[in-house]
């Protein structure tokens, strides 16, 4: 079996769309299941990824430090996408637009997943509401085209069918991480405790990309009302992005300067596998991811999750049991929060609870995608 994987974005950029088409084509490859390769866009700083074969399409600058695909310019792309049993497509801009219709045009089966509300995002930066409806329409042409769709969650495949999928199945195979689940390293662990003063704190967690949309800004205002009544806290967020000087305006506003850190993006797995050890509760008030990995990152790591009501992240979180699940009220938060910060066996609980029910590893999420391959391919699905 040959899978040609493709996405519109790529390493150095770090996003869970980038994580599983490695992780598919690494697990696949290192299991002898089957030839998997990516084509995604060409950057100027190329990383590439141990043992797997990696096609890069022309680019010109695109926002936000992507890049836009220009797969036209390059004719050994069409040849490329001719080579392969299975299109396996992630996104739904450029490049993957052209592998669906090369894919279409010589018969060859072709797989959509779905990863991300791009609605959010299109309204985020498109103010004109013409545009957006316009944005809306282009993403899902590719997405109707395709012979079978897949998302990484309940909630995402709802999401598809609001922006206008006319297809009858969409199959959910969710997301994985990599992080092995591995005995605390008390040194690392014991330089973060000192060097951000977690001793006789409640430490809460966010990792991630500091984006509007992941809705930090909500946790902020939660941790705000909370310290009226309690301040033995401190909030670490670990990652970087755009909306950080944001957000440390509200710090200040909030006067959480001595609450909350800004620790920076951190890239060794063995440190931000320490992050998570040290946290009681990692808060995801998140409503626009379709998965979340960083909540199952964090279950690897016996560390439960506070999340949003009705949000994807928390479709496999029973409220009490395996973490904690709040309407998106800051002040509902902050009441319920305070409840549980003196609970120390509690959260841990919680921890333990969700290691064994939220936390799902690559290797397996890839053998999924490896069995829905060889169904399509004998066309059993």
């Amino acid at each position: 079996m040959k899978v040609l994987e493709v996405l519109d974005s790529f390493y150095p950029q770090i996003d869970g769309p980038i994580n599983c088409i490695v992780n598919i084509a690494k697990t696949l490859k290192n299991k002898n299941l089957a030839d998997v390769d990516l084509l995604v866009p060409k950057y100027k700083k190329e990383v590439n990824v141990e043992g797997v074969n990696i096609f890069r399409c022309p680019t010109v600058k695109g926002p936000e430090g992507y890049m836009m695909c220009l797969p036209q310019l390059d004719k050994s792309i069409k040849k490329l996408i001719r080579n392969y049993d299975l299109i396996h497509v992630h996104s739904p801009f450029p490049l993957g637009r052209y592998a669906i219709n090369v894919a279409k045009k010589y018969n060859m089966p072709t797989l959509f997943t779905i990863h991300t509300k791009y609605k959010s995002d299109f309204e985020r930066v498109l103010k004109s509401k013409a545009l957006q409806n316009f944005m809306l329409r282009y993403i899902m042409q590719p997405v109707n085209k395709s012979d079978y769709v897949l998302s990484v969650s309940n909630g995402a495949s709802e999401t598809l069918k609001e922006y206008g999928y006319k297809g009858k199945n969409i199959f959910v195979i969710r997301n994985g991480t990599d992080m092995k689940p591995c005995p605390s390293n008390e040194k690392i662990e014991k330089e973060l405790i000192e060097k951000y003063d977690l001793k006789d704190n409640v430490v809460f967690l966010f990792v991630g990309r500091i984006v509007e949309n992941k809705n930090i800004q909500f946790s902020l205002d939660v941790l705000r009302k909370m310290k009226e009544k309690f301040d033995k806290f401190k909030f670490l967020i670990v990652g970087s992005g755009n909306y950080e000087d944001k957000l440390k305006n509200l710090v200040e506003e909030y006067n959480l300067q001595n609450n909350v850190v800004f620790v920076g993006k951190v890239i060794d797995r063995d440190v931000l596998a320490s992050f998570y050890k040290v946290a009681d509760l990692f808060l995801f008030p998140s409503t626009f991811d379709t998965c979340g990995i960083v909540v199952i990152e964090a279950a690897a790591n016996k560390l439960a999750s506070v999340l949003i009501e009705n949000s994807c992240a928390s479709e496999l979180v029973e409220n009490g049991k395996n973490g904690l699940i709040y309407p998106e009220n800051s002040s509902v938060w902050a009441e319920e929060l305070l409840k549980i910060v003196h609970l120390k066996s509690k959260m841990r609980n919680l921890g333990e609870e969700a290691f064994n029910s939220v936390y799902f590893k690559w290797e397996d999420v890839a053998v999924k995608y490896y069995e829905f391959y060889q169904e399509v391919l004998n066309k059993k699905v």
